[in-house]
């Protein structure tokens, strides 16, 4: 009887370690899939990114953005260099600075719909 239930226990044991076998084999199938799945994306990308370096490198040819500079902007003139200066040479701002003379005094927050006015446009 021992030995039957011996028997017994190396039989579900073995039946265990194939079923354990078989799963880890399936979840190492499905893991090199997704493996080579993602290499392949990143092949594309990487096939998509000298593409666009390509055209990058294409567009932005001398030669073509000085045509494209001369026909769609005549007036632009190359920089001088006199027109480059330190931040020591910059005027300084006031460090509160009054409104432009143009620019009105109310909101649109302070805005009241049936307010009346007198004829300097003040409020009453």
């Amino acid at each position: 009887m021992i030995r039957i239930a011996f028997i017994a226990v190396w039989v579900a044991l073995a039946t265990g370690a194939v079923a354990a076998m078989f799963h880890v084999t399936f979840e190492v199938e499905q893991l090199e899939s997704r493996l080579h799945d993602l290499n392949r994306a990143i092949v594309r990308e990487q096939e998509t990114t000298h593409v666009l370096q390509a055209e990058w490198g294409y567009l932005n040819r001398p030669q073509r953005l000085e045509s494209l500079s001369r026909d769609l902007l005549p007036s632009l003139a190359p920089v001088e260099t006199g027109q480059f200066v330190t931040f020591a040479r910059l005027p300084k701002r006031d460090a509160n600075p009054s409104p432009p003379a143009d620019t009105p005094l109310a909101s649109p927050a302070r805005f009241v719909p049936n307010a009346r006015l007198d004829r300097e446009g003040r409020l009453q």
